[in-house]
């Protein structure tokens, strides 16, 4: 299979990511990343691919997968099918997302350790999976320091426990580095222009000096979609955000979204969320409000 080479972009007013897998609208595929990874599977079976390792997974799966080591999980309920929505929590950080000497201290000794056993992956057992599981399940609703505090007691209990190591000690994944520098560039650049309606294609390939052709191909085959698809998904995620935190009216969510016309935004939303920015936020003060304390 390919490797396809994801950007993973924290939401705004987060240093990492933390999210419940079956609410993605993304293909389920074979893929790698930059970011530590740590997947916790409640329910369900089905295959796990790490490295060079495949095995079948049960109820209560939990992985710490190391940078940029491919990996998967393809559940039984959904074989066969383009979206995996099969529920599963996911942390992912990087190594230097609180600066790139906070892992020397002495006090996470055993947590540096441990991540770089997991450049081979690490399966953790039932003691373990238990207690970091019911912290991972809040975490997605958790903010600010809560949520940091929730992914250090995490690490720490994984330190504790070890992990059995997944991928063979030979394995390397094999990729194009040449492509990957690019990639990473172009989306660096798109992340720092995103809420600019004048970002082009052109200016993105002048950033990475490609000609268009070449490097929509490039594109396609390392993230699986199109740059344009790439943008769109990218702004409605701010723009869900506004229309949750805000109470911005739908032009002013567009433009602060980086779509230079109304009528492009509410055709770009329905193509990825399946309703209107309106019925959206309908949707979501609804169940804010069932979800209130009475």
């Amino acid at each position: 299979m390919t490797i396809a080479f994801e950007k993973l972009v924290p939401p705004p007013g987060h240093s990492f990511r933390c999210f419940e897998r079956s609410a993605l609208e993304t293909p389920a595929k074979w893929h790698r990343h930059p970011e530590l990874e740590i997947t916790y599977v409640p329910y369900g079976t089905g295959t796990r691919l790490v490295g060079d390792h495949v095995a079948r997974y049960s109820p209560g799966d939990l992985v710490l997968s190391g940078e940029n080591l491919p990996h998967t999980w393809l559940s039984d309920d959904f074989v066969g099918k383009k979206f995996d929505r099969h529920i599963a929590y996911v942390i992912q950080f990087s190594n230097d997302f609180l600066g790139s000497t906070f892992f020397e201290s002495p006090e996470l000794n055993d947590v540096r350790l441990m991540l770089h056993k997991a450049r081979r992956g690490l399966l953790f057992s039932p003691s373990a999976v238990q207690r970091v599981g019911d912290i991972m399940k809040l975490m997605p609703e958790q903010q600010g320091l809560t949520q940091l505090i929730s992914l250090f007691n995490c690490l720490n209990l994984l330190a504790e426990e070890g992990g059995e190591v997944l991928a063979s000690e030979g394995y390397t994944p094999g990729f194009d580095h040449a492509s990957d520098w690019r990639i990473d560039k172009a989306c660096n650049y798109i992340n720092e222009h995103l809420e600019d309606p004048e970002l082009s294609h052109a200016a993105i390939c002048k950033e990475v000096d490609m000609n268009p052709s070449s490097f929509s191909r490039m594109f396609k085959r390392a993230t699986g979609r199109t740059v344009t698809q790439y943008v769109s998904e990218l702004r409605i995620g701010i723009a869900c955000r506004l229309l949750m935190e805000t109470g911005d009216s739908i032009l002013d969510v567009s433009l602060k979204s980086g779509f230079d016309n109304l009528s492009s935004f509410n055709r770009s939303f329905r193509k990825i969320k399946q309703m209107t920015p309106r019925e959206y936020r309908s949707t979501f003060l609804e169940a804010h409000k069932s979800a209130a304390p009475v």
